[in-house]
């Protein structure tokens, strides 16, 4: 480990009261953030996750987290704790969760799918129906016109321009953009929103055993004891309920067939109903077109990181392009994109 590294988290574990040495220092798998994590192991067997981020944009992103993380965890949402945080340093210290994610139970337990998502999607009912307290900042930030068109804009750039290297003639771009801003507006219209995640994901979920159940030799998430517990919620903010069920379900990470996918669909549906407020043709109209937008910013994500050289990334597009072909044929709104879309792509790396 890095002196530097070693000796800023060092400082933090001892502003946190944490006196044993940090005696390891262990990179976590790096996410599409500026974010840095790192599992820090002192000489008493303990561990913390450290997290390293440039200070520019800590100052701004850590009194989020913390802001964020203090208002679930008050209300009995599952979210790791909080240790210690120096924004102007570019450091924070928090609970170490283990490294049992959704992801990887869904691949070791393929028996126990059913039980997995509908445990992920009751865990979502948690947070959606909270309440504004009048500090939490996510209450203050929105799924509007300007944050949807941001992350469409995200991806003709980087993926479809940059990394498909499309060129679409001004015409073509002009009536994409056109598109993409009628599903802006439809997304941003309706008056009720609920809290949401904004990133709810495989990768996002992880799966933790409660303190005062006796450990198993080996995590399994056919265990019912083990409890999910989210990350990476700094970036919450207002929108439809069927932003995060669409991260959750048309993730590139974890595929869905699409019966599988409406099965899942028709419990949220049918559980969420004092949430969504909403008809079935309602529900289904904003499901297609939530699906539709968090698609493509998943893939702008992917194309960004992608031509940035990670080719981790870059495995996650065509899981995401199948996922948008499902999604523009379930809708009649939304086929006249399909081809489109698929012309200017093209055969893409």
């Amino acid at each position: 480990m890095t002196s530097d590294l070693s000796a800023l988290f060092q400082s933090a574990l001892k502003a946190a009261g944490r006196n044993a040495t940090l005696i390891k220092i262990t990179p976590l798998v790096p996410e599409a953030s500026t974010r840095r994590y790192y599992r820090l192991t002192l000489e008493d067997g303990s561990t913390v996750v450290g997290v390293e981020e440039d200070t520019a944009t800590a100052i701004t992103n850590m009194p989020n987290v913390i802001a964020v993380q203090k208002f679930l965890h008050e209300r009995g949402v599952a979210v790791p704790e909080i240790y210690f945080a120096d924004p102007a340093a570019g450091v924070m210290l928090q609970q170490d969760l283990g490294d049992l994610s959704f992801n990887q139970a869904l691949r070791e337990n393929p028996g126990k799918t059913d039980n997995l998502y509908q445990d992920a999607i009751r865990h979502m009912f948690s947070w959606q129906r909270l309440a504004d307290d009048g500090q939490c900042p996510a209450f203050r930030l929105s799924f509007d016109v300007e944050k949807l068109m941001f992350e469409f804009e995200f991806f003709i750039t980087h993926t479809l321009l940059g990394y498909y290297r499309a060129n679409p003639s001004e015409a073509d771009l002009s009536r994409l953009r056109a598109q993409f801003l009628q599903i802006a507006e439809a997304l941003a219209a309706p008056e009720h929103k609920v809290f949401t995640h904004r990133d709810y994901h495989s990768r996002n979920i992880l799966l933790v055993k409660p303190l005062m159940e006796p450990a198993t030799p080996v995590p399994s998430a056919t265990d019912s004891t083990w409890r999910q517990h989210i990350i990476d919620f700094q970036d919450a903010r207002m929108g439809l309920m069927q932003y995060d069920l669409c991260s959750l379900l048309c993730d590139a990470y974890a595929p869905l067939s699409p019966e599988r996918r409406t099965k899942f669909l028709d419990f949220a549906f049918e559980n969420g109903k004092e949430i969504h407020r909403q008809t079935r043709g309602e529900f289904d109209h904003f499901w297609l077109m939530s699906a539709f937008q968090r698609t493509v910013k998943a893939m702008g994500t992917f194309g960004r990181q992608a031509a940035l050289g990670r080719d981790d990334f870059a495995a996650y597009l065509n899981p995401a392009r199948q996922a948008l072909r499902e999604i523009t044929a379930a809708s009649a709104e939304l086929r006249s994109l399909a081809e489109p879309l698929e012309n200017m792509a093209g055969s893409a790396p």
